[in-house]
């Protein structure tokens, strides 16, 4: 098993890979609705570093995202910001020679108030439809979860997950741009996930993000997100802010 173990590494390793770095300084905001909503939501800078690989074996996502880094942002009715620390990593392995891949997802938010851990493991797959690729997946979702303010926590199997992403570029002024659709949903949610983080039965996020490449390595965002039942949103909401960006 271990030399098993050891060679899959080394194939990862070798592989030939395509791969990216970069880094984005952006602020996102909240509606009115949306902070009348849900007291944790508040405008805020963040900073965000991202990798990516393509190789011959799948595909390596991972960002580390600081939001309100200094916590120069109060949040709402003048109480102090805090900084907020997400991670993201997501693995897609082929499967031999298929269009399916293996699906490993982990996701993490803490901040001083709430930590929530989401962990996926399930099965995706990849199309391409001329310029258009989709990668869609579906599987279990194991959480993590703890709110200070109560000091309830939850620690186990909380349903399904529940991913579809979309990607199309395209040409325009002159300049090259990228418009994505990333779905992430949660499926029937275990009681206990949901009594310590007040969501519902089911949640999700859906991102669009309009990219617009300025030089071969700078480029600037446009997001908009709709939450239900998610993160800081519990009671639903919507999302938008601004990004520069640097590849190298």
């Amino acid at each position: 098993m271990k030399k098993q173990l050891v060679t899959a590494l080394a194939a990862l390793v070798v592989a030939p890979a395509m791969s990216a770095t970069s880094v984005d300084l952006g602020y996102k905001a909240y509606t009115s609705d949306t902070k009348s909503d849900n007291g944790g939501a508040y405008d805020q800078p963040f900073v965000k570093l991202t990798h990516f690989n393509k190789a011959d074996w799948g595909t390596l996502l991972a960002y580390v995202k600081l939001e309100n880094p200094g916590e120069i942002e109060d949040a709402q009715q003048g109480k102090d910001g805090k900084l907020t620390v997400k991670s993201l990593l997501v693995l897609d392995k082929q499967i031999a020679e298929s269009q399916y891949n293996f699906w490993v997802q982990n996701f993490l938010v803490s901040n001083r108030t709430v930590m929530e851990d989401n962990f996926y493991l399930g099965v995706t797959t990849n199309r391409k439809y001329g310029d258009l690729f989709i990668n869609a997946g579906l599987g279990v979702n194991y959480s993590a979860a703890h709110f200070d303010p109560t000091g309830a926590s939850f620690d186990g199997i909380s349903g399904y997950a529940a991913v579809i992403n979309a990607r199309y570029p395209f040409a325009f002024a002159g300049l090259k741009h990228s418009l994505s659709v990333n779905y992430e949903g949660q499926i029937d949610r275990d009681d206990e996930h949901m009594s310590t983080l007040g969501y519902d039965s089911y949640g999700h996020q859906i991102i669009t993000t309009l990219k617009t490449s300025v030089t071969d390595s700078f480029y600037t965002k446009l997001h908009l997100t709709h939450f239900d039942s998610w993160g800081s949103v519990p009671n639903d909401g919507i999302e938008y802010g601004v990004a520069l960006g640097f590849t190298f």
